[in-house]
């Protein structure tokens, strides 16, 4: 086998590499989806990974293990908001809007 046959091989192995890669890239979901809270008092809170994903410098494990667990089953109490636990770990007021002014509520909790 000649030269040719080996440059063509090696140039066919290589595009097939970077389409699958870009294929894998395109395909890369961001988030999953939306998950509900329910929360009796003030109202469910919807939190949309789309829109928390879209925040500069967050990746999955910004939150995941570290601050939630993957598994929905987070029982986020009016006094977890106190400290800095759970959704205020980045909504203290200087990452993101505060959720601990009565008047924030309202950002999240829709009834």
């Amino acid at each position: 086998m000649g030269n040719k046959f080996w440059r063509i091989l090696i140039v066919s192995v290589c595009i097939i590499c970077f389409a699958a890669l870009g294929a894998a890239f395109a395909q890369k979901k961001v988030g999953g989806g939306d998950v509900k809270y329910e929360s009796k008092e003030k109202g469910a809170v919807l939190f949309s990974h789309e829109t928390h994903m879209k925040v500069p410098d967050t990746k999955c494990n910004s939150c995941h293990t570290k601050v939630f667990k993957m598994k929905k089953e987070a029982k986020i109490t009016k006094a977890d908001h106190a400290e800095a636990k759970y959704c205020t770990v980045c909504h203290d007021g200087k990452k993101a809007f505060s959720s601990t002014a009565e008047a924030d509520c309202a950002k999240c909790h829709k009834k």
